[in-house]
């Protein structure tokens, strides 16, 4: 299961028999590491964004009141989890080096479980990063629709339906959807025993 939730396959021999030649292991660890680095800077920005919202008052408070208990919450717990995703990150980025190492490789290589436990360091403070903006979201979205003025309500469900379509619109051309339509398309198949 861990392996279908890292790498949308079954198992990690496609992986195994990927990294065993040539550069690709070097390559494969050059690109995490120009991702993280991109990564690392929006995180920046959502400590950012967390702290000043914990850290200042309301401008409106009547309309929109951000110090409520259940969103100061989760602004509080995005902070918590920026601050420690870029932690993460900056170790990510410092062991990356290291790894990135041929050496490095054929050790891990060595046994399919180092592969997983590598991979799933590696995505370590990717998840740590998706929860802070998720929690960041969820703040802002129980801040607009706990606000007592209808216009702010108003203003919120359109912003993020247009948000949800431009979203949607983003991923129909994106390998990603192609590829996870068709992995539902296989498990329903597979699930009715009929072949694809």
């Amino acid at each position: 299961m861990c392996c279908l939730i890292f790498t949308w396959h079954d198992d990690l021999c496609w992986l195994h028999d990927l990294l065993k030649e040539g550069n690709t292991w070097e390559e494969l660890h050059r690109q995490y590491l120009t991702q993280l680095d991109k990564v690392t800077i929006v995180q920046g920005l959502v400590l950012t964004t967390a702290a000043v919202f914990i850290s200042s008052n309301p401008p409106l408070v009547k309309e929109v009141n951000y110090a409520s208990s259940a969103s100061y919450a989760c602004m509080a717990e995005s902070l918590v989890f920026s601050l420690f995703g870029l932690l993460f990150q900056l170790k990510a980025s410092a062991s990356g080096f290291l790894f990135q190492k041929r050496s490095a490789a054929e050790i891990i290589i060595g046994r399919r479980w180092r592969i997983f436990w590598h991979l799933l360091g590696l995505a370590v403070p990717i998840i740590i990063f998706s929860i802070s903006v998720v929690l960041l979201l969820i703040a802002i979205v129980l801040t607009g629709f706990a606000s007592h003025s209808e216009t702010v309500k108003l203003y919120m469900s359109m912003t993020f339906a247009f948000l949800g379509a431009c979203h949607l619109l983003s991923i129909l051309g994106s390998p990603f959807y192609h590829y996870l339509s068709d992995l539902c398309i296989r498990l329903i198949f597979a699930a009715s025993g009929k072949q694809d």
